[in-house]
Order: structure tokens, then C-alpha cells, then sequence
């Protein structure tokens, strides 16, 4: 059976960056670095779309080349399609994104139990990146104990 984590686009550098502050032994730490090395496959994709999808509204000096905004990296947009740019990048943004960890399926059910009661707090940020991802392995792991 496949075993999926499903998120927002949006979402997957939040829950990236949580995974990382966590303190993680063995082979809960490895289902760690498995699903954040496929978040960040994921988010490499979904950057990509964004800026592709981007393209069309970039504002282009006479030789074609993207005229750059004021922080490193970013560009200007043509001001009569921003909201158009906006909409584009608001609907990759709420895309899902499926991560199938199906042949890391052990260490990701030894990522879950190390978790789920998991001694720290965690606030704004945190705690929101850990009810995602908690709803989502909850989703796989709890079913999973149903079916058995």
C-alpha cells in the first residue's frame, strides 16, 4: 500500500525548517532526514513552478533580461499584471504536494511514535508546522493500525 503525506505548497518549508529543530535519535533522526530530503525535492519543484509561472508577468529591459527588484534575487513585475502574477502564484501556492515515503515506511512509523508525545512545546510557527505534519502521519499511521 502507498503512504502519502499531503501538503500545501506553501506549507513545506515551514514543516522543513520544524523538522530540522527537532532533537531525534537513531532511526526516528534518519525518518527525519528521509522526509526532509523529500520536502525539499518537493519545494525545489514548486519553486520552480513559481518562478516559471512568474515569467509572463517579469518586467524586461531592452536586451530581455529580467530588471531585478531591490532585494537580491527578486525581480520587478509589470504593474499592469500583478494582480494576474498574484493570482498565478496564489494558486501554486495552495497546490498540493504528495510526498509518497512508502519504501521509508519504518522509519517514518519510528518518526511518528518519537514525536507524538514529544516533550517539548513548541509555539507560532513550530506548532503549526507540527499540526500539519502530525494530522498527516496520524492520517497514515492511525489507519494503518485499523486495517491490521
Amino acid at each position: 500500500m502507498t503512504k502519502t503525506l499531503t501538503f500545501k505548497n506553501e506549507e513545506l518549508a515551514a514543516i522543513g525548517n520544524f523538522l530540522g529543530t527537532l532533537s531525534l535519535k537513531n532511526k526516528a533522526s534518519r525518518g527525519r532526514t528521509k522526509l526532509i530530503k523529500l520536502i525539499s525535492a518537493k519545494n525545489d519543484e514548486y519553486n520552480e513552478e513559481r518562478k516559471d509561472a512568474l515569467e509572463p508577468f517579469i518586467k524586461k529591459d531592452e536586451a530581455g533580461n529580467s530588471v531585478e527588484g531591490d532585494t537580491p534575487g527578486s525581480v520587478v513585475l509589470i504593474e499592469e499584471k500583478q494582480d494576474e502574477a498574484t493570482a498565478a502564484i496564489k494558486e501554486i501556492d495552495e497546490e498540493s504536494a504528495v510526498i509518497d515515503f512508502t519504501e521509508y515506511s519504518e522509519k517514518m512509523k519510528a518518526l511518528y511514535d518519537a514525536i507524538v508525545d514529544y516533550p517539548t512545546e513548541f509555539s507560532n510557527q513550530d506548532a503549526a508546522a507540527y499540526d500539519l505534519l502530525m494530522d498527516q502521519l496520524e492520517t497514515v499511521f492511525e489507519n494503518e493500525v485499523e486495517e491490521a
